[in-house]
């Protein structure tokens, strides 16, 4: 008896489980579009990603061709380190302001992606929904003309 039991008890967690990843007719169009929009968010992250490893890539590199351009003879020239130094950071400044500007269009980006996320409802419910509101009203004014004071 111990093992039919357990027996009942996989097949009914196994049935539970499978509810969960099973999608109805009317949900199946809003979880493909969720997951086409995820995809989407995805595809952007990783563009921004890449591009911003890119720059600190740059950064690294440049960081160490000024510390080559600081002592180029082995001797160090306050000079030449002042101006290593404002290139490196000159550089630096342009990379953050690309960060920044990358990082805005990445959040319209993908702000447009999940606003575009259309809405499930059909012109007869729509249309439904319309008529239910004239009724309403229809019915609010009906019942306001027929009010007995108190």
């Amino acid at each position: 008896m111990k093992k039919e039991q357990t027996q009942s008890n996989l097949t009914d967690m196994a049935s539970k489980a499978q509810a969960l990843f099973m999608v109805n007719g009317a949900a199946g169009g809003q979880f493909e579009r969720f997951l086409e929009m995820q995809d989407a968010l995805l595809k952007e992250t990783e563009t921004f990603a890449r591009h911003w490893f890119e720059r600190r890539h740059d950064a690294t590199q440049t960081a160490i061709a000024a510390l080559h351009d600081v002592t180029p003879n082995g001797a160090a020239d306050p000079a030449q380190t002042m101006r290593a130094m404002t290139d490196w950071q000159r550089g630096s400044l342009e990379r953050m302001m690309a960060d920044m500007q990358e990082w805005t269009a990445l959040c319209m980006r993908c702000a447009g992606a999940i606003t575009t996320v259309p809405l499930d409802t059909t012109a007869a419910d729509t249309d439904q929904a319309g008529s239910d509101k004239a009724n309403d009203r229809a019915g609010a004014k009906t019942r306001a003309s027929h009010a007995t004071p108190v």
